[in-house]
């Protein structure tokens, strides 16, 4: 199996847009984003229903890029998993620090926040990356039709019927403990590694063409289709709580419908033909270093203010946050890397063979 080529920059700008759609979706986050403080039933609400549902299938789109991609090799590089980690440790020990210094009476669990929950994605794509290659074992023995079945199984299995349950469980009321195919506790949202396995096998399902591209026209119409689903999905759940509607199953990773989102997004971005861009390939680069670092800057903004202002102002000022944070964060790319290179060059000659494995 063959390492991956040069880089695509169609696949890359691709990241760049998943990599806004996640500051998006911070963007209007009920902590102290716009959702804090925006209307219910208001033109500003509508727009940043519009937003959170057209972004929230990005994280799932990050993972079947990934197995687009590895799927074609099993040699795994060590430093590469260990370099983000040590990417997320750095900058939450550096901005724990700086918090320290100016509130005093901040305490570990920020960092622990800054370290863990808010990056939880690095750690469930630590352990998607290691055992990968056996995934591309299994999934390279079976023929078409057993891809298929295995396809079919995942997607019912892991997104179907959990996804049926959560929605007994937030229409009833009841626990419903162990029901659920994926945990003791629910789909979890699709926080785990079983939904990220999915994604994987569906990243390589597109990559052997084993379900057969529609026509450009089909695709945009079932984007649509499962865009409006799910913005409607999102107001029922919300009239049936009787509060806003942000809470909700529509918006959970696992859901089926943002799965389709995320498969539709990648082909569609996949089949685009475009010259390879210098530029976009740096500011793709720098995509991962946005991806943990921009909830730091978030709350520069006054996002709340312009969230409960004038709908035009507001659209303006989302677009004008994601572009400053995505400029400020590659800024803080270049300045890692050029520390952290020379240091992940060291470290790569004293260990030599043994920061790979293959099978």
């Amino acid at each position: 199996m063959k390492e991956r080529a040069e880089r695509q920059s169609n696949i890359e700008l691709l990241r760049i847009l998943a990599t806004c759609m996640v500051i998006v979706l911070h963007y209007n986050g009920l902590g102290n984003g716009g959702f804090a403080t925006v209307s219910d039933g208001s033109l500003n609400q509508l727009i940043l229903v519009l937003f959170e549902t057209i972004s929230i299938c990005a994280v799932n789109v990050f993972v079947i890029t990934t197995g687009y991609f590895l799927c074609k090799t099993n040699t795994r590089d060590f430093l590469k998993p260990l370099g983000l980690v040590a990417q997320v440790a750095l900058f939450a020990i550096l901005f724990f620090v700086l918090v320290k210094l100016t509130l005093p009476d901040i305490t570990i669990d920020h960092l622990f926040e800054g370290l863990f929950s808010t990056n939880w994605y690095v750690y469930i794509f630590f352990a998607l990356y290691l055992i990968s290659p056996f995934i591309n074992v299994m999934w390279d023995r079976l023929n078409l039709s057993g891809k298929r079945i295995l396809l079919t199984f995942s997607i019912f299995l892991f997104s179907i019927y959990p996804t049926f349950i959560d929605i007994i469980r937030y229409w009833s009321g009841r626990q419903l403990n162990g029901s659920s195919t994926i945990g003791i506790e629910g789909s979890q949202a699709g926080y785990t590694i079983v939904n990220f396995v999915v994604l994987y096998l569906l990243g390589a399902a597109i990559r052997d063409n084993v379900s057969k591209t529609r026509e450009r026209s089909k695709l945009i119409t079932a984007y649509f289709i499962c865009l409006c689903l799910i913005m409607a999905w999102a107001y029922a759940d919300g009239m049936r709580a009787g509060k806003n509607i942000y809470d909700t199953v529509a918006w959970n990773y696992s859901n089926p419908l943002v799965i389709a989102m995320a498969v539709i997004v990648f082909i569609l971005f996949k089949d685009i033909k475009i010259k390879n861009s210098k530029m976009i390939n740096t500011l793709a680069g720098a995509s991962f270093t946005v991806y943990i670092l921009h909830i730091r800057f978030l709350g520069l903004f006054k996002i709340e203010q312009f969230a409960a202002g004038n709908p035009g102002l507001m659209l303006v000022h989302l677009v004008a946050t994601v572009i400053c944070i995505y400029l400020i964060c590659t800024i803080c790319y270049f300045v890692y890397s050029a520390v952290a290179k020379p240091v992940s060059n060291v470290i790569a000659k004293k260990i030599g063979n043994y920061r790979n494995f293959t099978i």
